[in-house]
């Protein structure tokens, strides 16, 4: 063998010796892990002694008294199989999260999911999570402004806080106003549908002002919270993040469940929203429960005592 042949085949041997011991350990290497969203923040249970199936499902937090009133109703029909209830309700966003969580996808979490925005569902159609003939519209919503029936001393001079307008932090409108609670807009719908109230400069709506809270002189007059439900209790207890609250933006359903706040303004959905507040829901093709899924989301968007649950809360028909 020539020198050249000799050296040609030392480096073809070395290479693929190199090749044998790597490849095994390239494809042992762990793989990066998911990175846990944020637990949804409230968990609730509906059961029924006679229960033949398990559900879980994702709900939009401000559907929190509402859905157990639908689940009940549910359990409590002689035409339909009795069912588990496990809820898990935040902001559509964080539920969002959540879902797409790899973990969660193959244990089959959840089966249900219900936003208060189209954003978040879409998003799940797009990525074809959804089983056929979902999603379906089961209510809508309304955008109110609060205030805490007594605000903190000193209350803030100037004009009373009565409507979107009356915002801003600047004379003759609003002086001493020191925070104003809502949803953080990328991951709340609620927060989102705040914004756009806030920016819209149709008669009634928020006079163009988000912006200018947004980038008051600091400290910033709009104070973020992660889901409504956190919205309506800053305004509640009058702080959130070490913020003084005087006002802040929830739906008319989360107003309803409150004595210790005030509405003074309702957003026009025809001229303060680019988007309709709508509910959608859906089963995941994920699940492992397919009929109790259909058979208890069919209920929810069609049944009459599901949507008087839902009306009787205060949301509207779709």
């Amino acid at each position: 063998m020539s020198k050249k042949k000799l050296i040609a085949w030392m480096t073809g041997a070395i290479t693929s010796l190199i090749v044998a011991i790597a490849l095994p350990l390239l494809m042992s290497a762990p793989v990066t892990a998911q990175t846990p969203p944020p637990t949804p923040q409230v968990t609730t249970t509906v059961t029924s002694p006679s229960a033949t199936a398990s559900l879980r499902v994702y709900a939009a937090v401000s559907l929190l008294e509402a859905l157990t009133d639908v689940e009940n109703a549910y359990n409590n029909s002689t035409s339909t199989p009795k069912i588990n209830f496990t809820n898990s309700l935040d902001s559509s966003g964080i539920l969002l999260q959540n879902i797409n969580y790899a973990p969660n996808e193959t244990a089959g979490i959840p089966d249900v999911f219900i936003s208060a925005a189209t954003s978040q569902m879409t998003s799940l159609q797009t990525a074809g999570k959804l089983a056929a003939g979902w999603p379906q519209n089961i209510a809508r919503n309304r955008l109110v402004l609060i205030k805490p029936n007594t605000p903190t001393a000193p209350a803030p001079t100037g004009n009373a806080i009565s409507s979107f307008s009356t915002l801003v932090n600047s004379p003759p409108t609003r002086a001493g106003i020191r925070g104003i609670a809502i949803g953080s807009p990328s991951t709340v719908p609620a927060g989102e549908y705040a914004r756009q109230v806030l920016t819209s400069t149709a008669s009634g709506c928020g006079g163009g002002t988000y912006n200018t809270l947004l980038n008051n002189p600091l400290p910033n007059k709009l104070i973020f919270a992660t889901n409504v439900r956190n919205v309506l209790s800053a305004v509640e207890t009058k702080t959130l993040g070490g913020n003084v609250i005087d006002a802040g933006i929830v739906y008319a359903t989360d107003k309803q469940v409150s004595t210790l706040v005030t509405q003074v303004g309702l957003a026009a959905p025809s001229t303060c929203l680019t988007t309709p507040i709508v509910y959608p829901e859906a089963v995941l093709n994920r699940t492992t429960s397919a009929t109790a899924a259909n058979s208890f989301a069919n209920f929810l968007a069609t049944n009459t005592a599901a949507r008087n649950a839902l009306t009787n809360r205060g949301f509207l028909a779709p």
